[in-house]
């Protein structure tokens, strides 16, 4: 009997290598490469461990997170060896699923990736339908590298301090280089509320994105017209593709969701996200350049829901916070007792601050939510956080939070 669930989430699944931060063994491959503070650069080609490490080195520089696809799956490998690493579940699609399977939520889920450690992981609250087949074992790592807050990185005229904690993320994956999307999903998404898109970000040849979106939108044919579509955005490699995707999807979705990275890239530089004025500018820019009826940003500090009904959205916004600070606290060992505790906390005061100047100064309807002060927490988890907080956005959309 084909299940028919109420959340049907898609399609970004993998396997992750979490690696263990080790600032000392970091500070020997600065050494052993032969590194120097002139050649770190944050657009570099990723042909070798060694332009990798230069990579993340200009990110750590700048506390920024982003996402890569070196040349070859091998130069993954050779980075992660210099580590110690916990081998997860990962893809924005298949972490959200687990997310919210801890708080009681079933979901079906449509994978581009499926091997056995991904079945053997995934909670029996996550009804998965593998785009690939069942007999697809294929497993191509992503190689996630966190990195603390204020690190003092200091090797040969290498000197400085991470401003804030963050996450990159480097892969060679076939599978999500394809995206590959089945038509026959579709008997599973019949009677949906709603539905999260993950981004196609590592796709890298035109005519398979083409191939798909051609194929994502036959398959969203099949959700009720009432469906809540929700896309949840990515670091795009190629920079146009990300503009491709939302003018290909712009019609179907009911609301774009990106980090604040993601923001001022699309923006095209940095921006001050405790400025209520600078933050305001920023977002009405790309509001208006996207033209979908919602736009939501969520950062370290607030995540802001905007344009048509954005009002709807601050209990979805609430979720999607909460969740995304139950992992920074826990990682993926929490459940309802876990999550309650962590939703009933302080927020931050100066978020709660920005939060009422920005919506004063709006013209547009807007909603903001201040984060949860975590300054108590001893071992933060920076890995997941997007794909949580897009997770923790489905409950409160499927009880009806939020408008179409």
């Amino acid at each position: 009997m084909t299940v028919k669930d109420s959340i049907i989430i898609g399609f970004h699944s993998c396997v992750d290598y979490e690696l263990k931060w080790d600032q000392k063994r970091l500070e020997e491959l600065i050494k052993s490469y032969k590194i120097h503070n002139d050649e770190l650069a944050m657009d570099l080609e990723i042909d070798s461990a060694r332009s990798l490490l230069i990579v993340a080195l200009a990110h750590m520089k700048m506390g920024v997170g982003a996402e890569f696809t070196p040349s070859s799956n091998d130069i993954c490998l050779e980075f992660a060896n210099n580590f110690q690493y916990e081998v997860t579940v990962g893809g924005t699609a298949a972490r959200a699923a687990i997310a919210i399977s801890k708080i009681g939520y079933e979901s079906s889920l449509s994978m581009v990736c499926c091997n056995k450690h991904i079945k053997d992981t995934l909670p029996e609250a996550v009804h998965y339908f593998s785009n690939v087949g069942e007999n697809h074992e294929a497993e191509y790592p992503h190689v996630v590298f966190s990195y603390p807050a204020n690190a003092h990185i200091s090797v040969e005229d290498i000197d400085f301090v991470t401003p804030r904690e963050n996450r990159m993320m480097f892969s060679r994956d076939v599978d999500s280089l394809n995206m590959v999307i089945s038509q026959d999903f579709a008997p599973m998404m019949e009677e949906a509320k709603v539905m999260l898109l993950s981004c196609f970000s590592e796709v890298l040849e035109k005519d398979i994105l083409k191939k798909r979106m051609e194929e994502l939108n036959l398959l969203l044919e099949a959700l009720p017209k009432e469906a809540f579509v929700l896309m949840e955005d990515g670091c795009y490699i190629n920079k146009e593709f990300r503009t491709y995707v939302h003018d290909a999807l712009r019609d179907k979705l009911s609301a774009l969701s990106m980090n604040e990275d993601e923001m001022q890239e699309y923006y095209g530089k940095r921006i001050n996200i405790m400025d209520p004025s600078e933050v305001l500018n920023t977002i009405g820019y790309i509001y208006k350049k996207l033209g979908v009826p919602i736009l939501i940003v969520h950062s370290a500090a607030w995540a802001i829901a905007y344009g048509k009904h954005a009002k709807s959205m601050c209990k979805v916004l609430e979720g999607g916070t909460n969740m995304a600070a139950t992992r920074f606290c826990f990682g993926d060992n929490f459940g309802k007792k876990e999550y309650e505790l962590v939703s009933n906390g302080e927020c931050r005061k100066d978020s709660i601050e920005f939060g009422e100047e920005i919506e004063s100064l709006s013209e547009e309807e807007i909603c903001c939510v201040a984060s949860k002060d975590l300054r108590y927490v001893e071992h933060p988890v920076v890995v997941g956080l997007g794909d949580s907080f897009a997770g923790g956005m489905l409950p409160e959309l499927v009880n009806g939070n939020g408008v179409k």
